[in-house]
């Protein structure tokens, strides 16, 4: 089990395995994995690889029901997690939660029938989400901090050598003997130089005309050739907008991903290059929806798709003439600020009169503009 598997331990009796399982599956569907007590391996001890997991886990969700609340083994697991750890407890019946817990309000799923779209389990999925993520960026932080901690360290080191007189004689920046060789060189030079006087009848000593000096000659007219920076983003911005992605005459053309706020948007270019024929796009419908995933690997449903000046969360049709373009909008609600970068951006079409059914359009790596 890797260290994302370990993010979320779930506790419950095992009368309510059966609910048990169907959170899992709606927490695995939002791609957060559980490790809940049927995962435990054969021949181990159960409390101690519950209580191992504990350890190792951020979150913890207990579910809270008629027999839960009698067992002692569970009311101490979640009291230790209560302590340590972020404890999110999930009321599956009707029931009076133990005192010690009555602090943090519950999520409700008393009669959920496993529902993926369920309100209480997508706030209980942006919940653990929000936390990962702010978990995530203070590790990087750290790390971040480690690493410029350590550049300072080598630079002023580096410093401190240079101002050596040993260290700069060694890297001819200035050394006394260079400089008096230096000096005696020139002398001797100049010596040599100098005519005999008396080899000259009637010698004149003539006094050298002083040329004028140019305080501010004039600039280089000539602009100096322009280097694109490949490190600034707009530059980057724009090689990602030329993304495109032909599938059955239809040409889709990634023209921009823009945040605002906790909002993005996502702008794409189609064309249908063949006769008139009719298109669907998705946006939050069921099982088909677009989606992008981030660089942490966590993935955000879209919320609406527009097209002519149409708008639907669940999905959009229209018909597209041969040759014409027409601009499509997906929305995406409640990124957190730390996404500044798609890994990969899905959109789920469907055409009506394609040869054969069209496939989900992805585009990659896409830099969030503003």
């Amino acid at each position: 089990m890797n260290a994302r598997q370990n993010e979320v331990c779930l506790l419950y009796s095992e009368s309510d395995k059966a609910i048990a399982s169907l959170l899992e599956d709606a927490l695995n569907y939002y791609s957060i994995n559980v490790w809940k007590a049927q995962n435990i391996s054969i021949g181990s001890k159960i409390i101690n690889q519950t209580t191992e997991m504990l350890d190792k886990a951020k979150f913890v969700i207990v579910l809270w029901s008629n027999n839960s609340v009698k067992s002692a083994l569970l009311k101490n697991l979640a009291s230790e997690a209560k302590n340590n750890k972020i404890l999110i407890p999930v009321l599956i019946e009707n029931i009076r939660i133990p005192g010690e817990f009555l602090d943090i309000q519950p999520a409700y799923l008393v009669n959920w029938d496993g529902d993926h779209e369920n309100e209480q389990i997508v706030k209980l999925w942006r919940l653990i989400q929000d936390k990962v993520l702010k978990y995530r960026s203070k590790k990087v932080g750290f790390n971040q901090f480690i690493a410029i901690f350590g550049l300072l360290l080598t630079g002023l080191s580096v410093i401190i050598a240079i101002t050596t007189p040993e260290v700069r004689c060694f890297f001819k920046l200035q050394c006394s003997e260079n400089t008096s060789s230096e000096k005696t060189i020139k002398s001797s030079e100049v010596t040599s130089q100098s005519p005999v006087e008396t080899d000259l009848p009637n010698p004149i000593k003539s006094t050298p005309t002083p040329q004028p000096i140019l305080e501010n000659p004039l600039p280089n007219q000539t602009p100096a050739p322009t280097i694109p920076d490949k490190s600034n983003p707009s530059i980057q911005q724009e090689t990602v907008s030329q993304q495109s992605v032909e599938v059955e005459g239809f040409i889709f053309k990634l023209k921009s991903c823009k945040r605002l706020n906790e909002n993005v948007k996502c702008d794409v270019l189609i064309t249908n290059t063949l006769k008139d024929r009719e298109l669907r796009l998705y946006g939050n419908y069921t099982s088909k929806r677009s989606k992008f995933l981030d660089l942490e690997g966590i993935t955000y449903p879209a919320d609406s798709v527009e097209i002519d000046a149409i708008k639907n969360n669940y999905y959009v049709s229209t018909q597209l003439i041969q040759n014409a373009n027409v601009r499509l909008s997906v929305s995406f609600i409640e990124i957190p600020l730390q996404v500044k970068k798609i890994q990969v951006l899905n959109i789920q079409v469907e055409g009506f009169d394609s040869p054969k059914s069209l496939k989900d359009i992805q585009f990659r790596d896409i830099v969030l503009s503003k």
